[in-house]
Parts: structure tokens; sequence; C-alpha cells
């Protein structure tokens, strides 16, 4: 062959080389394109769907604990606070349009005083119905109060100190605030980046069609997990950058002249004696037990600062039945029950004229 054809074959060859990268290119982005267009779709059909089956009220007991079929909840985009949730109505959920989640109940006749819910999706009562929420139950447990949700999705204590901030600045005072996010961080620090779309966590990655192709059929990773807090280096920041969102956070709410607790809600990887009668061990997978080495570094050096707001109940759950209902820390009806009843006694003999 002439030097002028191999030339040219190696011309062709390459051609042909650049034309299907182009091609591929082009592919991946109208998928990327038309993901986000068929899921947002979705998402407008399944609002529609559930305003059409919205129920004139929803008492107390009407629906079961766990709800199987979650909807995707809107949330607002703010600076710092992450799953500020929109006005919805769903058959066991239902927001009003300024954030704060049913308690599935009829507003106390006589409220003598208010309170204030913050934190993350655990208080907020991610996977169950209103009445069946910390705040549903722990209203129900003081007299002539009124408790008002404001926790939201994926939410540190950094956004839970901003949601104060903001309602603060539309609302009268309340008579006291519960931020029940000092479990949430060092969860969130030891989770892959996270984002927060129509309710529900998504990975940065996950809208890439070839990123997700790779990661189901060539990478070598099978058990692929988010958790990211394997080395002793990566603990300790982790650990680190939690107590000092708790130290923020303290600082923040003393500043407001408004009386306060931070809560520790307690988590499946807090050490309990019998794990296999609070939780279903088999869902939470790989990393079980350096999860429960990260949370107990966490949860002694919590404990050192010796804040005398603190509620821990690390270990309040007794050890008859299943409470978690996943790995993310989420609580069934009657572990909210159990909890609201010893935040209730705490509060009753801190501020007797709250619960009166």
């Amino acid at each position: 062959m002439k030097k002028g054809q191999v030339k040219n074959k190696i011309y062709l060859v390459s051609t042909r080389l650049f034309q299907f990268f182009i091609v591929l290119c082009l592919i991946g982005g109208f998928f990327d394109i038309m993901i986000p267009i068929v899921e947002y779709s979705a998402s407008v059909l399944r609002k529609k769907i559930t305003e059409l089956q919205r129920p004139s009220q929803i008492e107390p007991g009407s629906v079961n604990d766990v709800i199987e079929k979650w909807p995707a909840l809107p949330v607002f985009r703010m600076p710092g606070i992450e799953g500020v949730l929109k006005e919805h109505h769903s058959p066991g959920i239902n927001i009003s349009a300024d954030g704060i989640r049913s308690n599935g109940q009829p507003i106390p006749q006589n409220v003598k005083s208010t309170v204030f819910l913050l934190g993350s999706s655990p208080a907020w009562g991610y996977r169950i119905a209103d009445h069946q929420t910390l705040s549903a139950h722990l209203e129900r447990n003081l007299v002539n109060t009124r408790v008002e949700n404001y926790a939201g999705l994926a939410q540190n204590l950094a956004g839970n100190a901003l949601r104060w901030y903001l309602l603060d600045k539309n609302n009268q005072k309340p008579d006291l605030v519960i931020i029940s996010g000092a479990s949430t961080d060092i969860g969130l620090n030891c989770s892959a980046q996270y984002n927060i779309q129509n309710g529900k966590n998504v990975n940065y990655d996950s809208k890439n069609l070839y990123y997700n192709l790779y990661k189901k059929f060539l990478s070598k990773d099978k058990k692929y997990d988010d958790f990211i807090c394997e080395t002793t280096l990566n603990q300790d920041i982790a650990v680190k950058q939690s107590i000092i969102a708790v130290k923020n956070a303290v600082n923040f709410s003393r500043e407001q002249g408004v009386p306060f607790y931070i809560v520790y809600l307690p988590t499946p990887y807090d050490g309990y004696s019998n794990n296999d009668n609070i939780m279903n061990v088999n869902q939470f997978g790989a990393h079980l037990t350096t999860k429960q080495h990260v949370f107990s570094l966490y949860h002694k050096a919590l404990l050192e600062l010796h804040i005398p707001e603190l509620i821990d109940l690390s270990q309040a759950l007794p050890p008859d039945q299943i409470y978690f209902l996943d790995k993310g820390s989420h609580l069934s009806g009657n572990g909210n029950k159990i909890l609201a009843s010893k935040i209730a006694d705490r509060i009753r003999r801190d501020y007797p004229s709250i619960s009166e």
C-alpha cells in the first residue's frame, strides 16, 4: 500500500471515530436533557393525581403509620437551608403554605403556648402520616400547647438555625424552640454529596447516563455505598465539623432570648445492646460497625460539651420492637410516641408554665 493511501486510510478511520464520538456525546446530552424533563412531567402528573385524591380532612388513625408510596414533595431553594417544603396535600401528608406540617388533628382550642420544632427528616416525619409525627405526639402530650413542625429534609444544624432566623422575621416569638438536629450532621458529614429535588436526596452524578452505566455494569465496586468515613482522618473531620455545628447552633439559640432545647434523636448507630429488636439489621448493609464507631466518637464529644439545653435520647427506645424504618434514622409512629413523652417530661420539669 502506498504512503498516500495509508494516510488516507488513517484519516478515514480517525474521521469515523470522531463522528462516532460526536454521536455518543449527542446521545448522552439528549438523555441528560430528557431525563429531568421526564421526571418533572411525572412529578407534575403525580401532584395532579394526589390533588384529585385529596381528602377534605385527615383524622387521626385514618391512615397507616407507614406510607409505602411516598410522593415527590415540592421544596423551596433557599440559601443555606435544605429541604424547606412547599404546600402539599395528599393522604397522610399535609403541609401548609408557610411550611408547617399538619399534626393530623384539630388545633388545640385554648392555645396558651407555642412550640417550634426544627430538625431534619426524622423530626419532620418522613415515611409516616401526619398524626404519627414527633410534633403530633408532642402536642398530644402537652396541655393548651400548639407544636408547629418546621423541620425539613436533609437539613443540617446550620440550616435549622437559618430556618429559625427566617421564622423569627415572619412570626411572633414562640415560647419554646426544639432543635432536634443534634444527631443529624454526623450522618450527613459521612455521606456523599447530596442534593434535594422534589423532597428526595439526589446524588449529583445520578443524571449522567454514562456514569450510571459505568456504575452498574463496569465498576468493580459492586457494593457501592455513599459512606465516606472509613478512614480515621475522615472520621475525625466529620466529628469535628459536627461539634462545631452544635456549638454554633447553641450560641445562635442563646442569642435569641427564647427557651430552647437541642435534641439528639436516636439513630440505628447508637450502640444499643440489642440492635435486632430496634431495627432490621439486614436493611443497613455495609459499614454498620464503622458507622456505629463514628457515631460513638461523636456522641462522646457531644456529651463532653456539657450543654444544659441538651436532651439526649440516644438510648431512649426500649428493645421491644423495631422502631427504625430505614438506615436514614426515620422512626415509626410508636418510636415518636416514646420520644415525645420524654421530651414533654423535660418541658414540664423545666418550663411548667408551657404545659399548664
